[in-house]
């Protein structure tokens, strides 16, 4: 049987409403015309630093900071580094009220009546991400030793060796899995270069980057992932 794992920032949730609460706390309705891309680009700079940080060569405050400054720089606006931190502080409370939509609960539901084997794979520190994950009530779908965080195992996607661990936590082959998540680099081609099968949940409606690794199936909305899922297990 098909094994589907997810990522979960900007896959099982929109991650882009926290942060737009939170430049809204700041700044109102300033930049609501441009708040998708401001989030796409402080995502563009968290990856920049994000081996970095994971590594602890860089504080949680730094990386934060460079994200948030560098995003609004982007668009020529200029913010102190009070400012990109109180955004953060910001956007982390507005995490706690984050939730999936009955769209993507209804897909967990049925794939859980289907005994599918489910996990997911999400890079960050254990304590942000676990909160998220308790937050959002991933534990009435997927088991909890299924949930694996990088910064609880000591490597992060797109590395293979995080997508062995998930193989091993929920008893698959590689050839078995697919991996769905929104963010090419990590997720696209950290899940291909593994040998698992990709499905990218294009969110944002970004461009195809120009290489030789392609997902597999490419989805443009939560109803769009339900029914490649569901046709794929079904297959």
């Amino acid at each position: 049987m098909k094994a589907i794992v997810f990522d979960v920032d900007d896959t099982l949730y929109d991650l882009c409403w926290p942060y737009k609460m939170a430049v809204g706390k700041c700044f109102g309705d300033k930049y609501d015309s441009i708040i998708e891309k401001l989030f796409m680009a402080s995502r563009v700079h968290s990856d920049e630093v994000f081996e970095e940080w994971s590594s602890g060569r860089m504080s949680s405050d730094d990386m934060y900071a460079h994200r948030n400054l560098r995003s609004f720089e982007d668009f020529g606006i200029i913010i102190s580094r009070d400012t990109a931190l109180e955004i953060q502080a910001y956007y982390k409370e507005f995490q706690k009220q984050i939730s999936m939509s009955d769209t993507v609960k209804e897909l967990l539901t049925k794939l859980k009546k289907m005994k599918v084997p489910m996990g997911c794979i999400t890079n960050g520190s254990g304590e942000n991400q676990g909160a998220k994950v308790k937050t959002l009530g991933l534990s009435e779908w997927i088991p909890e030793k299924n949930i694996i965080i990088s910064g609880n195992v000591g490597t992060a996607k797109p590395g293979a060796e995080i997508y062995s661990i998930a193989e091993k936590r929920l008893g698959i082959d590689r050839s078995d899995a697919w991996y769905i998540g929104d963010t090419f680099a990590n997720d696209v081609i950290g899940a291909k270069k593994a040998g698992w099968h990709a499905v990218w949940f294009n969110r944002r409606f970004n461009e195809i980057p120009d290489i030789d690794l392609t997902p597999d199936r490419i989805v443009y909305s939560e109803k769009d992932m339900t029914n490649a899922i569901i046709e794929l297990v079904n297959e």
